[in-house]
């Protein structure tokens, strides 16, 4: 481990191929190290190694964003958020209502912006002033949120995740506002059922015309 931290500490004061390619070979073991702990993901081992290495590439590749000095911790982190984001892309949640897609980006975006704001993560009382959200209403928000966002790396927990229940009718204003949360999580709820209606419609004219064609 002490050479790899040698090699990543040179290649943060030159870009040599020579040495990137020397750290990327020590460091291989690595990847096959990390790749133990997903076994149970339900996807082959192959696929595990290849999003793996994609991690290692980017460690030896980005050395300068190891701030502690200690490459192998560095790359490890790098080779599980491949292999995580590989078994998310595989095993992906179910595609979230309109609604909750519109007040998850107001979320993020009031937590950015408090942030900055305040030079802090902001309190829920803070994040549920800015979104115009009841404690109750902000409650159920993330609860959405978790139920919809949540997936199990491990492949037998994946069909036994107990998704909480959220009920959007609680999603309330703090304050009279010209366009409550109500009506925008009804409005999209109405978009969300016309698409289902419309694909619905639109798979049997397709199947109408492949049998008369």
């Amino acid at each position: 481990m002490e050479r790899l931290d040698e090699l990543a500490a040179r290649l943060r004061q030159e870009d040599d191929p020579g040495l990137r390619a020397e750290l990327l070979r020590l460091a291989t073991p690595l990847v096959e190290e990390v790749v133990g702990e997903f076994s149970d993901t339900g996807l082959p081992r192959e696929e595990l190694l290849k999003a793996g290495h994609l991690g290692l590439l980017a460690a030896v590749c980005n050395p300068h964003l190891d701030r502690f000095g200690d490459f192998s911790t560095f790359a490890r982190n790098l080779i599980r958020g491949e292999i995580r984001a590989r078994v998310r892309s595989k095993f992906p949640p179910p595609a979230p209502p309109r609604w909750l897609t519109i007040l998850s980006n107001q979320l993020d975006r009031a937590l950015r912006d408090l942030t900055k704001e305040l030079g802090r993560p902001p309190t829920l009382e803070e994040l549920g002033e800015r979104l115009n959200l009841t404690p109750q209403g902000l409650k159920e928000a993330f609860k959405a949120r978790e139920a919809i966002l949540y997936t199990s790396l491990a492949e037998k927990r994946r069909a036994e995740d107990a998704r909480p229940e959220f009920h959007p009718e609680l999603i309330r204003d703090l304050r009279p506002s010209p366009f409550p949360w109500q009506a925008r999580i009804r409005l999209a709820q109405a978009l969300d059922h016309l698409a289902s209606l419309w694909l619905k419609a639109s798979q049997r004219v397709l199947e109408t015309r492949k049998e008369e064609g």
